[in-house]
C-alpha cells in the first residue's frame, strides 16, 4: 500500500509538471507574440518617420514648413518596406517581415481649404515668436479702431461744419448776384482751377505709379504664370460649386482635424473670427514687398517669381505692376476718405474752396451749383493730397495716421506747384509707413482661405525655380498605411497614420 501511494503522488506530480510546462510555453508564446506586435508596431511607426524625414528642404528653408518631398512620393511604399525589414534583420530571435504595406487617404497641402498650411505655420509661429504676434495685431487693431473713430467723428464735425459754411455761402452768392464784372481776383482763382485740371489729366494718362514712383522704369516687370496655380484650381472649384462652406464641412480626416485643433471664438461685434493671428506676421517674415525690394537679408531676389509678394497676396493679379498699382489705389482710395474728412471740417480749407468755387460759377450764383463744385473742390484737393501722401510712403516714409491743420500740406492757389516739387509730407503724433498700411490690407483680407493658396502660389512657383516640376498639390501633409506583418505562420494586420 505504501508503495501504490508513493506511485499516484509521483503521476500526479508529473501530470502536474506537464500542465505547468505547457502553461509557460503558452506564456511564452504570448509574450514573444505580444513583443513581436509590439515591435511590429514600432517598426511601422519608426518605418513612417524615416518618410517624414525626407521633407522639401527649399519649402523649409525659405518658409520653415514641413510637406513631403513630391519626388519622395514614388518610393515611399519600398522604402517602408526596406525601413520596417531593416529594422528587424538585427534580431535572429524574431523572424519578422512586412507581408503587405499599402497607402491610402493621402492628404495634400492644398486640400481643406489650406488647413494643413496653416497648421504648419501656426506651430512655427508658435515656436518663434508667439507673444510678438499677440502685440503686434492688438497694436494694429487698436490702431485701426481708434483711426475709425477718428473718421466717425471727423464726419460728424464736417456735415455740422458744412451745413453752417452752406448756409452762409447761400447769403453771399445772394448777394453777388447783381454785380455785372468779374474781378482780377476771379479770373486768378479760374487761372488756378485751369491748371490743376490740366495736371490731373496728365496724371490721369500717366497712370499713378509714374507720379508715386520717381524712378518708374526700375519698378518690377515680373510676373507669375497662371498654369497649375493652387489658387487657380481652388477658384475653378468654387465657380463650380457656387456655394460657400465652413472649413470643417466635407468627408476629410476627422483624426487630423481633431489633432490641429482650430477653434473659433466670437468678437465683440459678434463677428465670427478663427484664431489665426499668426498669418500677417507670418506674412511679414516670409515675403517680400516693394518696400524690401533687392533686400539682401530676405530671399534671394534673383529666384523669386514676383517681386512684389505681398502684393500679391493681397491683390491676386499675375503681374508685379498690376498687384503694385491696385495696392497703391487701394491706399490712395484710404487716404482719400480721411482727408476729404478733413475738408468738410477744417475752416482754412473751406475758405479756399469757397472762394475758387464763387469764382467757377460766376455772376449766375445757383446755390445748388456752388455745393457742386465746392465738393469737387474738396474732392480735388482731397485727392492731391492723397497723391503726396502715397509718393511719401513709396519713398519709404512716413505720414499721419490722422489729419489736422498741422500736418496738412495742399493749398488749392499752390497745388500744382507743390505736386510737381513732390515734397516729402508733414509727420503728425500718430504716423503710419507703407508697410503698415499692407498689413492693414492683409488683415481687412478676412478670409484667410484666399490667403494661404496665394502663399502656396508664391511657394510653388519660387520653389519651382530649384526643383523643376514642383507642385504643392504633390506635396503630401498625411497619409494612412495599411497592410500586415507575417511572424512565422502568425499575420498581425496594422493601420497606422503618418503625418506632420
Amino acid at each position: 500500500m505504501i508503495f501504490e501511494e508513493k506511485g499516484q503522488i509521483t503521476v500526479f506530480l508529473s501530470l502536474l509538471l506537464i500542465v505547468l510546462i505547457g502553461f509557460s510555453f503558452v506564456v511564452v508564446e504570448g509574450v514573444s507574440s505580444y513583443s513581436a506586435s509590439a515591435l511590429g508596431e514600432d517598426a511601422v511607426k519608426n518605418a513612417g518617420e524615416n518618410i517624414l524625414a525626407n521633407y522639401d528642404r527649399e519649402l523649409f528653408n525659405k518658409y520653415h514648413i514641413f510637406f513631403l518631398d513630391p519626388r519622395e512620393k514614388n518610393y515611399i511604399l519600398s522604402d517602408g518596406k526596406a525601413d520596417m525589414d531593416q529594422y528587424f534583420s538585427g534580431n535572429s530571435f524574431f523572424n519578422v517581415f512586412c507581408n503587405s504595406l499599402k497607402m491610402t487617404e493621402e492628404v495634400t497641402a492644398v486640400e481643406e481649404d489650406g488647413l494643413y498650411l496653416k497648421h504648419e505655420i501656426r506651430e512655427w509661429m508658435k515656436y518663434r515668436q508667439e507673444e510678438k504676434v499677440k502685440d503686434t495685431l492688438k497694436q494694429l487693431i487698436n490702431n485701426v479702431k481708434k483711426n475709425n473713430v477718428d473718421r466717425k467723428e471727423y464726419q460728424n464735425e464736417a456735415e455740422e461744419e458744412t451745413g453752417n459754411i452752406e448756409q452762409s455761402e447761400e447769403n453771399k452768392v445772394e448777394d453777388t448776384a447783381e454785380e455785372e464784372t468779374v474781378s482780377q481776383e476771379v479770373q486768378k482763382e479760374r487761372t488756378t482751377w485751369k491748371e490743376i485740371k490740366e495736371a490731373l489729366q496728365l496724371l490721369t494718362k500717366t497712370g499713378i505709379l509714374f507720379y508715386v514712383s520717381d524712378h518708374p522704369e526700375q519698378l518690377s516687370r515680373k510676373s507669375i504664370p497662371e498654369e497649375n496655380l493652387p489658387s487657380r484650381a481652388k477658384k475653378r472649384e468654387q465657380e463650380e460649386h457656387k456655394v460657400e462652406e465652413f472649413l470643417f464641412s466635407g468627408s476629410g480626416l476627422k483624426g487630423i482635424k481633431s489633432m490641429l485643433s482650430v477653434d473659433f471664438s466670437i468678437n465683440t461685434n459678434s463677428t465670427l473670427w478663427t484664431k489665426e493671428n499668426y498669418i500677417v506676421p507670418y506674412i511679414e517674415e516670409c515675403f517680400l514687398d516693394y518696400s524690401e525690394e533687392g533686400r539682401e537679408e530676405k530671399n534671394d531676389v534673383q529666384e523669386q517669381v514676383l517681386a512684389y509678394e505681398k502684393e500679391y497676396l493681397i491683390k491676386g493679379q499675375p503681374s508685379d505692376l498690376d498687384n503694385l498699382k491696385r495696392v497703391a489705389n487701394d491706399i490712395l482710395l484710404l487716404r482719400f476718405i480721411n482727408n476729404y474728412i478733413f475738408t468738410g471740417r477744417d475752416a482754412e480749407i473751406q475758405s479756399q474752396v469757397n472762394l475758387m468755387a464763387s469764382a467757377l460759377t460766376g455772376v449766375v450764383g445757383i446755390p445748388q451749383t456752388a455745393k457742386a463744385v465746392q465738393m469737387m473742390l474738396r474732392a480735388v484737393l482731397s485727392y492731391g493730397e492723397s497723391l503726396l501722401e502715397l509718393h511719401t510712403l513709396f519713398e519709404g516714409g512716413e505720414i499721419s495716421l490722422t489729419k489736422d491743420r498741422g500736418n496738412w500740406n495742399l493749398e488749392l492757389k499752390t497745388m500744382v506747384k507743390q505736386l510737381k516739387e513732390k515734397k516729402t509730407v508733414k509727420k503728425g503724433k500718430h504716423n503710419i509707413s507703407y508697410k503698415d498700411y499692407l498689413k492693414v490690407l492683409l488683415f481687412m483680407k478676412g478670409n484667410s482661405t484666399i490667403l494661404c493658396y496665394r502663399m502656396m502660389d508664391i511657394m510653388q512657383e519660387n520653389t519651382a525655380c530649384k526643383e523643376a516640376g514642383f507642385l504643392m498639390e504633390n506635396c503630401l501633409f498625411s497619409y494612412k498605411w495599411e497592410g500586415s506583418l507575417s511572424f512565422g505562420s502568425v499575420k498581425m494586420k496594422f493601420e497606422k497614420q503618418v503625418s506632420y
